[in-house]
């Protein structure tokens, strides 16, 4: 700590974001941060975590849950909401897909007043994060997170297959999913933040190569409760066992169902709401907690028995995808389509699967708090599909899907099994099933909304720093004015860095 007993930043939860910025803030030896966890840290050895955490053939939801669910579902029926309560954040558990989305995406952010975040101005930290091999000017080569492709000799018949069956359909190859601009339909390699075969967390590739410098304090296992805050200034945190950490600077990385709890128990937040949970007002802002947004997903809507002669030798896990662009737009794609192959043990088959990510859908949720009480769980409703178009858009590509399986080669190769879609679904039956089957991509966003203060749902300004209280920020994916094209841990990561840089800037002036 600092010679008056604080620390310079107290940096709240330690995913991507967190990391990030903890990486940034100690690289000026002068300025010590305490980065504070709810879960438990594995330490600087890959070796020494637990196997899932290292494993990124597969998302792993269920390792170091939250244990968040969706509101309103019946018992018989729950919907959970993984998020990873450990060092690393969901980027522990998550696919290791390491895609940036759009630049629409991103000039929308900055025409909806939040300057400096268009994606000419973000394509630096997208660069500065990663070490891509592909090189040139759309990458970087020298950043934490490295970044993987498969090749031919990585592909399965199958996974061969599946490129020919969408070639065929008049999606064109793209070796570079993050080498333009603008996004288009096409099939390719999936770019994933993999190296030797493990899931390269923020963990990895933020947080060890700083662990050991004397200015950060990493405290793990230690829930925030409040932010601290006199007279319109943040002076810390007050942990849920009632111990406080004192710092002249807050950053919130808790995500977008963190976040957004944080600040309601601490005050901040639509006046009615807290006071119904007998929490004192310090910040009416109507936008915590609301606006949220996410990716709805068709997990496994179809499956298939992949015949004999063309079974794989190892699981498949989305080597190549597809991007593709439903009856909804007329420009850039809204639609990504997965696959994969693993082996039924039970029946000795193996399973070639499919899943439906809505990546451009407006539909707007909530994050309230139950209780004021930091244990208690949050009432999270995501509102799927409440907008119209989103059903059209996902049956559309159910309707790609049964295009491709049924398109030789593919088709040769699988036979159907029964599962919760119909490949010979009506329009109408589809729609019925998309609205009964919809899940999520796990991308939750947009619950602290940066914009201007003249925005009534905005919670924190272009630089992140929350309206109404000195001192306080939020620098994840809470505060994306809308969700990118794309999963979130790149955009994370990115956003963090520019606002990293940002805080460097603002306190070395």
């Amino acid at each position: 700590m600092t010679g008056d007993g604080l620390f310079d930043t107290v940096i709240v939860g330690a995913g991507p974001a967190g990391c990030v910025f903890a990486h940034r803030l100690t690289e000026d030896a002068d300025h010590r941060v305490a980065l504070v966890e709810a879960g438990p840290d594995y330490g600087p050895d890959p070796m020494a975590w637990p196997a899932d955490l290292r494993d990124p053939t597969a998302p792993w939801p269920e390792s170091h849950p939250w244990g968040y669910l969706h509101a309103g579902r019946p018992a018989d029926r729950p919907f959970p909401l993984p998020r990873a309560r450990v060092v690393g954040g969901s980027s522990t558990i998550n696919a290791a897909w390491w895609l940036r989305g759009s630049a629409a995406d991103y000039d929308g952010w900055a025409a909806a007043g939040n300057p400096g975040w268009g994606f000419v101005d973000l394509l630096p930290y997208f660069r500065r994060s990663e070490a891509d091999p592909l090189g040139g000017p759309m990458h970087g080569s020298d950043g934490p997170v490295p970044v993987f492709r498969a090749t031919q000799a990585d592909l399965t018949s199958v996974d061969e297959a599946f490129v020919v069956a969408a070639k065929a359909l008049g999606f064109p190859w793209v070796a570079d999913f993050n080498g333009a601009p603008r996004q288009a339909p096409g099939v390719g390699p999936m770019p994933k933040n993999v190296a030797d075969g493990m899931r390269m967390n923020a963990a990895f590739t933020y947080l060890n190569p700083v662990r050991t410098r004397s200015n950060l304090h990493l405290v793990s296992e230690a829930l925030v409760d409040t932010i601290l805050i006199e007279n319109g200034r943040t002076g810390g945190v007050r942990l849920a066992d009632g111990r406080e950490m004192r710092g002249q600077q807050v950053v919130l990385c808790a995500g977008a169902f963190g976040s957004p709890a944080i600040l309601l128990r601490s005050g901040i937040g639509p006046a009615d709401h807290l006071r119904e949970l007998g929490i004192d007002v310090v910040a009416d802002r109507s936008g915590v907690g609301t606006c949220l947004l996410d990716h709805p997903l068709l997990d496994l809507l179809f499956t298939f028995a992949v015949k004999p002669e063309h079974a794989p030798a190892t699981k498949s896990f989305n080597p190549v995808f597809i991007k593709a662009r439903s009856s909804q737009t007329s420009e850039e794609i809204d639609l990504h389509i997965y696959h994969g192959q693993y082996l039924d043990e039970e029946r000795g088959t193996w399973i070639l699967w499919f899943s439906l990510s809505l990546e451009h859908a407006a539909s707007r949720g909530s994050v309230r708090l139950t209780s004021s009480d930091p244990d208690t769980t949050l009432e999270i409703d995501h509102r799927h599909l409440s907008e119209p178009a989103e059903v059209e858009a996902l049956c559309d590509g159910v309707e790609v899907i049964a295009q491709l399986v049924t398109t030789p080669p593919l088709a040769t190769m699988i036979e159907p099994l029964p599962g919760p879609l119909s490949i010979r679904s009506t329009r109408d039956e589809r729609r019925a099933e998309v609205r009964e089957h919809v899940a999520t991509t796990f991308h939750p966003s947009s619950t602290c909304r940066m914009g201007p203060a003249s925005d009534a749902t905005a919670v924190v300004d272009h630089a992140g720093r929350v309206h109404g209280i000195a001192g306080l920020r939020v620098a994840d994916a809470s505060i994306f004015p809308t969700g990118p094209r794309a999963n979130l841990h790149c955009t994370v990561v990115a956003a963090a860095e520019k606002l990293a840089d940002a805080f460097r800037s603002e306190h070395q002036a």
